[in-house]
């Protein structure tokens, strides 16, 4: 067997500490975050992960978000030190998110699932303490892989991209009403537009509006971008 340095190691092997629950196929655990969203429309907000920069001031304040095509998240999947130092800074962060897709084959869900799962097991383990779960799906009888490697009160993540019309609607909104049998306790964001039949205890953010490009400017700020009551600025959030 060849001798590999470090970094080579975690990008053939991508270890696991021995400890760390799996799921089935393997697929790891990422263990529940305590991530507060109650000030998302009072001094938090999203930011895709292309927008993430070094020098963010505000990153603490921010919360990543990974909707991205899969070429680019390979980017960072197959260098887990430079995602790491791109999501380091900010608040919160969410694992990247591989699509699914009516056809695919098992083997290719169980890796899209692990890859995901595996993102948010490696910013954990290396001391990012907030993690959310992005998740999707494809049909009933990959529900179990899709939603592998999650614990109930976890913070999901979801996007209605690419599902809003007549052809993938009816299996999204299975699949959606499933997630929520399985994680009741889960707090949600999707990004996109509601459809018809999800709930109104969910977070909705415009994908164009998620990438955190005008958060400096105070009247595009984000809290217009979110269904809840409260949307009363704290002035204090755009001091120094």
């Amino acid at each position: 067997m060849p001798i590999y340095k470090n970094k080579e190691y975690i990008k053939l092997m991508r270890p696991i500490p021995s400890n760390w629950p799996l799921d089935i196929e393997g697929i790891p655990y990422v263990r529940k975050s305590i991530i507060d969203i109650k000030n998302l429309n009072n001094g938090k907000w999203m930011i895709n992960i292309s927008n993430a920069q070094e020098n963010d001031k505000y990153a603490y304040r921010k919360i990543i978000h990974c909707f991205k095509e899969n070429n680019e998240l390979n980017r960072f999947y197959n260098n887990p030190f430079m995602f790491l130092s791109k999501i380091g800074p900010y608040y919160a962060s969410s694992t990247l998110d591989y699509g699914m897709h009516p056809g695919m084959k098992r083997a290719q869900i169980i890796d899209a699932t692990f890859k995901n799962r595996w993102s948010g097991v490696w910013q954990q383990v290396n001391g990012k303490d907030r993690v959310a779960v992005t998740v999707g799906w494809v049909y009933e009888d990959t529900y179990d892989i899709c939603f592998a490697g999650i614990e109930d009160g976890t913070l999901l993540i979801i996007s209605t991209l690419g599902v809003c019309n007549e052809f993938s609607q009816d299996d999204f909104l299975k699949g959606y009403h499933e997630m929520r049998k399985r994680f009741p306790s889960s707090q949600i964001i999707c990004i996109g537009n509601k459809i018809e039949g999800m709930d109104e205890d969910i977070c909705y953010i415009k994908y164009r509006q998620s990438f955190g490009n005008w958060d400096r400017y105070r009247n595009y700020w984000q809290p217009s971008m979110f269904n809840w009551n409260e949307m009363e600025v704290d002035e204090n959030v755009f001091k120094g």
